[in-house]
Parts: C-alpha cells; structure tokens; sequence
C-alpha cells in the first residue's frame, strides 16, 4: 500500500468513528479528501454521512469533499445519511432517497476500533471544526474496557516484572496481577509468593528507577510490565530460608533451544 492510500484508508476510518483531530491532521499532511476504497469506491464523506457525523461532514465539505462523488453502487453520499440537516448541507433534494445500505464487508476499523488515545493530539482543531461530543464517541468505543492506565480486550491482569534487589541475580521474571485486586496487600502478597520470600523480611518494595510503592494508590497507577525490586531488610540478606536466588549467580547457563 503506497503512502497515499495509507493516508487515504485512516481518513476514512477517522470519518467513519467521528474523529475530527486525526481528520485535520491527515488533511494538513496532504490526503486527497476525495481517496476512494478500491473495493467499494466509499469516500470519507460516504462513511461521514453513513454514520451521521455532521461535524466532520461539514468539515470534509469545507475541505473540498465531492458531494457527488459515487461509490461502485452508484450511491452519492446524501443517499446514506438518515439525519436531514446533513441532507440540507449536501443539497439534497426532497426527491433523493435514501438507501439502507448493508455493507457486504466490516471494514476492519468497525470489527477492531481504536483504541480511545491513539489518534488524540494536542493540536486544537478551530471552532468550525468542534470535536463531536463525549457521549457519540464513548458509544463508538464500547468493545474496549479501560482501568486506569491498562487497557484490556482479553484478559483482566496486569503483568508485572519482579526481582529481589541487591541480590546476584539480575534477571526478573513475570508476574499476573488480577485487575479486580489492584491493592498494595494484594501486590505485596504476589511478590513475596513468586519470589519466595517472606513478608515480615520485606523493607518495601521499589518501582525501578527510585519511586517507593507504598499505598493502594501507587499500586493503581502501574503499567503493563513496570519492573519492580523486593527490597529486604539486613536480616533478610543473610537469611537463606528464601527459593529465589540470592546467592552467586551461576558461572554457567546451559540454554536449550
């Protein structure tokens, strides 16, 4: 796919979900506002109207969209909209129908929506331009779950990486904890567990590079693979009733592939 039918394909993805920011932005790098899919022949106004996004039709009409454009089944772009003060934007007339269209397909940005922040930029789109409301775009969202800072489509854990600090073993190994029991009892209790060590011998637990996690809160503000040290007391250090090595590390590693 050249660059410009890339530029092309999220445009109309961006007029299909609603998203007037990533739209300007295409716009300001030089998409052609009227790009065609080479299956069905839909401009982005087709999917602006299909959807009943008026803002960005009005925005896409401004930027030189044809109205009259006709996608592989003939259809112009008023002959998919239901909302009548699009069809007045348009210049539809009383005579011109509109078509329930079932698309044979589900183009791929319906059957697997964006994620909320991938397309947002802090570059203010002008007045004429508003972004549609809160409320449109949460409907368009709702295949994806967010908590806090994970986003999740699958499963409900957060996977963390942990260690032991000071010790000879500098490798971290993986840890699953459940997103229903984000609490620092909860992570505390999943440390000492999959590292073996015992929790009396815990003097606090680090998130790598020097923040100290210490409340219910720290522990909700962590991300997917945060790495994070056990760091034990002296009376830890010296104790050897632990499984995960604290002793030399191994001269040698046989790796079988």
């Amino acid at each position: 796919m050249s660059l410009g039918d890339d530029l092309g394909e999220r445009l109309r993805e961006a007029a299909c979900v609603g998203d007037l920011v990533l739209i300007s932005k295409l716009e300001s790098q030089g998409v052609d506002i009227n790009s065609k899919n080479t299956v069905n022949g839909w401009t982005a106004l087709h999917w602006a109207c299909k959807r009943n996004h008026g803002s960005v039709v009005k925005y896409l009409l401004e930027k030189g969209a044809d109205k009259a454009a006709q996608c592989n089944d003939g259809l112009i772009p008023a002959q998919l909209t239901s909302n009548e003060e699009i069809r007045q934007m348009l210049g539809a007339s009383q005579e011109t129908p509109t078509k329930i269209v079932q698309l044979p397909i589900t183009p791929n940005y319906l059957s697997h929506p964006p994620f909320p922040y991938a397309t947002k930029d802090s570059t203010q789109v002008n007045s004429n331009s508003s972004v549609m409301n809160a409320s449109t775009k949460s409907q368009e969202m709702t295949s994806f779950h967010k908590v806090n800072n994970h986003l999740e489509t699958q499963n409900e854990e957060l996977v963390l990486k942990a260690r032991i600090a000071n010790s000879d073993e500098r490798d971290f190994i993986e840890v699953e904890l459940s997103l229903s029991t984000l609490t620092f009892t909860s992570l505390i209790n999943l440390l000492c567990a999959e590292l073996g060590v015992d929790k009396n011998l815990v003097a606090k637990i680090r998130k790598l590079p020097d923040t100290i996690v210490r409340k219910d809160k720290d522990v909700r503000r962590l991300k997917d693979f945060q790495e994070l040290e056990l760091v034990l007391t002296n009376k830890a250090m010296s104790s050897a009733s632990r499984t995960y090595c604290l002793g030399p590390a191994r001269n040698a590693e046989t790796i079988l592939y």
